[in-house]
């Protein structure tokens, strides 16, 4: 630092006025900047699938909430349920929430350092003529760090991908709760028709006894016959309070992903029982390109890039720029000071940093390398257990269940005309409801395969988009 004398105090203070005015007039640019971007980015939209940008979605609104929440005599579709969970997730909101701060970051990330003020005192509260301030040398300055070497670009660039990862984030979040609540839904409406099942089945088994014992009372059949009946009563009794206790389970269970305070509603089966041909796996995985899980590598990659062009750019020392007035008490006079400070890269020269960023590069490409097979292994065991799923069913559908059920009639007008024994009854009652409960259990496990399926490769993505837009 060095003094420039200057004897003209006119002149020096216009100097030192012009000086703080220009570092003035830079923070004011910069704050302008800032403004603008702050109003351009609290309208910029959240990242579509192809990776465009989709507007960003206000909290549905208390009229929609209204109007879609379900009462007693209300009944529940598979649809309705997703949209009920994508309006009022908190799961959702979280997400999102985590997308605008990254916006946040990214504002942050352009901004220039602070300039900074000091005031400084030499020679005052000594001795003799040093006395007091009447020979001290009183110094105002500001001073500016300017970063070099590209660290700025390089920490936007870093957040940048840090918007991007987010917004994948935030469509996986999308499809994730789409998932859960088909699963939820398939979960709970097994439960509902094996509510139904079992209720008939208690009520054949009624009947039934009440045959047995019209039949011991007639001495036509020993009294055995009659405690086995009520055996199976019991049975299908505890049976139908055992379903009643799981569908109450499954209903709670859908109605907090919904959102909703209570589950008195009932479950559409429209879709439950319509069942399709599985796509074959080859079209299948080709359409994990576009889960969000897969695709958000690709920002991945850049970020970890990014990061070690911004570690490469801090071992460069930024200067400091110095530049002020002196006031010297002693002389009455008023002189400029300007200087530079530089730091020396001689103990840190951010070695260490720079190969940790390195390495994350490295460990980015194979954890997506480990991501795509783990995807694929993923795809073609749900693909294989839906096919096995659907296949299954429309056996038990077309062929089981018919013939259990046409069995079943025969053994009971059979023994009624004497013709069969209680056994063969007892046995076509089993068959049927093994079968029945059979049915069931394997379109929950085709609807939950084929929720895994549709998450796996991105099904509801641009669905979701269009519900939102529609809550909006």
């Amino acid at each position: 630092m060095f003094c420039i004398p200057n004897h003209s105090r006119k002149d020096s203070m216009t100097k030192l006025l012009a000086c703080l005015l220009a570092a003035t007039a830079l923070s004011g640019a910069a704050y302008g900047a800032d403004r603008a971007l702050l109003a351009q980015a609290s309208v910029e939209p959240l990242l579509d699938q192809d990776g465009t940008v989709v507007p960003a979605q206000s909290p549905p609104t208390g009229e929609y909430s209204a109007r879609h929440k379900p009462t007693k005599r209300d009944v529940v579709t598979l649809d309705a349920a997703i949209q009920e969970a994508l309006a009022t997730s908190p799961r959702l909101k979280a997400s999102r929430d985590a997308e605008l701060a990254s916006r946040g970051t990214r504002r942050q990330s352009s901004k220039w350092v602070n300039p900074e003020a000091s005031v400084g005192a030499e020679n005052v509260g000594g001795r003799g003529e040093y006395r007091g301030l009447k020979s001290g040398e009183i110094t105002y300055g500001v001073s500016q760090l300017f970063e070099v070497g590209g660290k700025r670009a390089a920490r936007v660039a870093v957040a940048d991908q840090g918007v991007t990862l987010a917004g994948f984030d935030y469509q996986a979040a999308r499809l994730d709760l789409i998932r859960d609540v088909q699963l939820a839904y398939a979960d709970a409406a097994t439960a509902q028709e094996m509510v139904t099942i079992t209720k008939e089945q208690k009520a054949l088994a009624q009947q039934v006894m009440d045959e047995v014992s019209r039949r011991v009372g007639a001495a036509r059949e020993p009294l055995i016959q009659e405690s086995k009946a009520s055996v199976t009563l019991s049975s299908s009794i505890i049976a139908y309070d055992t379903a009643l206790r799981q569908l109450a389970a499954a209903k709670r269970t859908l109605a907090l992903l919904m959102g909703e305070p209570t589950d008195s509603f009932r479950l559409s089966t429209a879709s439950y029982y319509k069942i399709t041909k599985p796509a074959r796996l080859g079209d299948t995985l080709g359409a994990l390109r576009v889960n969000p899980d897969l695709a958000r590598f690709d920002a991945e990659m850049a970020r970890s890039r990014a990061e070690l062009d911004l570690e490469r750019a801090n071992a460069v020392p930024d200067p400091r720029l110095n530049a002020g007035v002196r006031d010297l008490r002693a002389s009455n006079d008023r002189a400029l000071v300007v200087g530079v400070s530089l730091p020396i890269p001689v103990l840190n020269r951010n070695q260490g940093n720079i190969e940790r960023a390195r390495h994350d590069v490295s460990r980015t490409e194979s954890l997506r390398d480990s991501t795509v097979k783990a995807l694929q292994a993923d795809l073609t065991r749900a693909q294989a257990e839906l096919e096995a799923s659907y296949r299954q069913a429309v056996v038990m559908r077309d062929n089981i269940l018919p013939a259990a059920k046409k069995a079943f009639a025969l053994a009971r007008e059979g023994y009624n005309a004497g013709k069969f024994s209680y056994l063969e009854v007892l046995d076509a009652q089993r068959t049927l409801y093994s079968s029945r409960a059979e049915y069931q259990d394997t379109l929950r496990n085709y609807h939950r395969s084929r929720a895994e399926v549709e998450r796996l490769t991105s099904e509801h993505l641009q669905t979701a988009k269009i519900i939102e837009d529609s809550n909006g």
